[in-house]
């Protein structure tokens, strides 16, 4: 979900928004947590660096003891505290990123278009 936060230049007055990125990590360990309730994975992959994710992990090992949380770093976002917190850890590369995207543009199933922001 992203948020617009205005931004104004001091020097010429001018006033523009940029998006802001908001809940993506509450977002995911809220999902991660009910797929773990739900049991619907035993080993979960999360491709992130963003180490407000350390506490559902712990909290995933601490409360489904059979269950883990590995995690893969997009290039150049590798965090100690995420790594330590994860069951098995991986730096994904550029390459291997880009090799992996979906199309430009995914037609859903109700005909809405999803098209990928320019710069992916």
């Amino acid at each position: 979900m992203y948020k617009a936060k205005d931004y104004d230049c001091k020097n010429c007055g001018e006033t523009w928004q940029i998006p802001n990125e908001k809940m993506t990590d509450v977002n995911i360990a809220t999902q991660m947590l009910i797929d773990a309730f739900t049991d619907k994975f035993n080993t979960a992959i999360l491709i992130s660096g963003d180490s407000d994710l350390v506490p559902p992990i712990k909290a995933v090992h601490k409360y489904f003891e059979k269950k883990s949380v590995s995690v893969w770093f997009p290039p150049c976002r590798h965090t100690k505290s995420i790594a330590s917190a994860a069951k098995g850890s991986l730096m994904l590369g550029r390459n291997t990123l880009s090799k992996n995207q979906f199309p430009d543009e995914v037609t859903k199933s109700d005909g809405f278009i999803l098209k990928k922001p320019i710069g992916w």
